[in-house]
């Protein structure tokens, strides 16, 4: 999978190999990716692009309905193609009102409302409209650093606003080092052929290095063959990037807050469980 995906190298491989590296692929948010790039065809490849079709229908009402608005997708244009669990929005807060309006006008409704981020559903997709991306209410990045690396991009021939490169690179290393505590092979490669002088700049100013670092040390050890993707932090070292990066960033610091009110969430319990077992997301 990984000579595939990462490296692009064609491979001959079936059977119980084959199944095994579908579900490896599957694991590392990389299926679609190494389905296509393999030409394997039944079910499962039936499955993934259909839904594929869907995110990509849905994403096309949310363009329309937010045109002229001031926002970003993330975690949407990477180096590697794959399907999104759900469709993720960066706004301004002077543009929730106008955002979440529209969306409605579309279909959705408001799920959860959180201090810094608003889950809209529809019957077929999910929507998460962030002022800031979080772990449990607390702030990991500065959106608004990020929101001034927003670029006109093109996916599927849909014109849309999209981080640049080396700003999204920097977004999937923060995401999955503090956020997720799981790096997988999606991460691995959007950091491998997007990071830049530029992400290590925008890394100090949104005091992100220690996670850059961290991805960085991820790929190099994934390269000499010394570590296997999917990789999950170990749980000590999670806590301590947490709480280094508390004590760094006065943003990060005062929006802890923040998961006192997570903690009264009844949902909290199965949240906290997932996030300590899982073994991707």
């Amino acid at each position: 999978m990984y000579e595939v995906v990462a490296r692009g190298h064609k491979v001959e491989i079936g059977g119980p190999t084959l199944r095994e590296a579908i579900k490896v692929a599957s694991l590392n948010k990389v299926l679609l990716q190494f389905l296509r790039a393999l030409e394997v065809e039944g079910p499962v490849r039936f499955k993934e692009e259909a839904r594929f079709e869907r995110f990509v229908n849905t994403l096309t009402k949310i363009v329309k309905a937010l045109k002229g608005l001031e926002y970003s997708f993330i975690k949407l244009l990477k180096p590697v193609l794959y399907v999104p669990s759900d469709v993720d929005i960066l706004v301004r807060r002077s543009s929730l009102k106008d955002v979440i309006s529209r969306l409605k006008g579309e279909g959705f409704r408001v799920e959860v409302v959180e201090a810094y981020c608003v889950t809209m559903r529809s019957r077929v997709a999910i929507v998460d409209v962030y002022l800031y991306p979080t772990l449990g209410g607390v702030i990991y990045i500065d959106s608004g650093k990020l929101l001034d690396h927003v670029r006109p991009a093109t996916f599927r021939g849909l014109e849309l606003p999209s981080l640049t490169p080396y700003a999204e690179a920097l977004l999937s290393a923060s995401h999955a080092i503090y956020k997720e505590r799981i790096y997988t092979l999606n991460d691995y490669v959007t950091v491998d052929k997007w990071l830049s002088t530029r992400s290590l700049k925008l890394a100090e100013a949104t005091r992100c290095e220690e996670a850059l670092s961290f991805a960085e040390l991820i790929n190099e050890l994934v390269k000499e063959g010394r570590l296997t993707l999917p990789y999950r932090l170990p749980l000590h070292l999670w806590a301590l990037t947490l709480l280094r990066k508390c004590l760094s960033d006065d943003l990060t610091r005062g929006s802890v807050k923040g998961l006192l009110r997570a903690i009264r969430d009844r949902r909290i319990g199965k949240q906290v469980v997932s996030k300590l077992t899982r073994s991707s997301y």
